[in-house]
């Protein structure tokens, strides 16, 4: 993981206080606040922890985040471990919690111990398809179980949109091919687009809040404006460009979020 990402970690967690990372699933007349992100988020751990087998004990976070998912597990009476390659989630799984915590990528994981159920929430789509079925089958118990939360990109995908997430339809094939028996899939992009329209709406307040701060400095060295433009020139177009990775439309029309839980055959 980058240390932009876990910049964006420690944003999330340190200055906007979530407890989660994920989009969250929202009530449809809901209205689009930090407050109800939370407990957006929230539903959308419910969401998850009711798909996880009653039987299955022993349980892997992958990509374990705030470590909120794994307190909550443990509260359950769950055995479970954290994993995650990120410096910020693993000082503050260690630090919150006295169980075992693997520093690494899911691919590079060392270990004899298997496991009942793997749980991904949106964490499936930094690991290379090929490697997370294959370590997945490795490190399952028999009858195991797989659990992915996460967002996938459609064939029609195309520019900043088609950069992160995997190919849904090849991810579905990898799945089959690698002998895992997909038991439910639930389709929640509507529910989840909806923190987009979040995000649009506070960065469109933070653009608008710099140029009402920045305007009297514009009037008074335009010529310095214009020279600092120039250098910020290649940042501002990313910023413009980026944009559609918050449009909740755009989104929808190029990426599906999908709940995929899958059996080990």
């Amino acid at each position: 993981m980058s240390k932009e990402n876990d910049r964006s970690l420690r944003f999330y967690n340190e200055v906007l206080g979530l407890n989660h990372l994920h989009y969250g699933i929202w009530s449809e007349d809901e209205e689009l606040t930090l407050s109800n992100l939370k407990n957006a988020q929230q539903r959308y751990e419910d969401f998850l922890v009711n798909r996880i087998p009653e039987q299955s004990r022993k349980i892997l976070d992958v990509g374990c985040g705030t470590s909120a998912l794994t307190q909550r597990l443990l509260s359950m009476g769950k055995e479970v471990q954290g994993l995650s390659p990120d410096e910020t989630q693993k000082n503050n799984f260690t630090q919150n919690l006295n169980v075992p915590f693997h520093h690494c990528r899911f691919e590079d994981l060392k270990t004899d111990q298997t496991f009942d159920c793997l749980v991904m929430s949106e964490s499936a789509q930094y690991i290379p398809h090929e490697k997370l079925f294959e370590k997945s089958r490795s490190r399952l118990v028999p009858k195991g179980h797989l659990l992915i939360c996460d967002y996938f990109i459609l064939n029609n995908a195309e520019g900043v949109l088609a950069k992160s997430g995997h190919n849904l339809e090849e991810f579905r094939q990898q799945a089959t091919g690698h002998q895992f028996e997909l038991l439910e899939e639930v389709d929640i992009t509507q529910e989840t687009a909806r923190t987009l329209d979040l995000a649009m709406i506070l960065a469109t307040k933070a653009l608008k809040g710099l140029e009402i701060f920045s305007e009297q400095t514009r009037k008074k060295h335009p010529i310095l404006t214009k020279l600092v433009f120039r250098i910020l020139r290649k940042k501002w177009l990313k910023i413009q460009r980026d944009k559609d990775l918050i449009d909740s439309e755009k989104f929808k029309a190029q990426k599906s979020y999908r709940l995929l839980h899958y059996q080990v055959i």
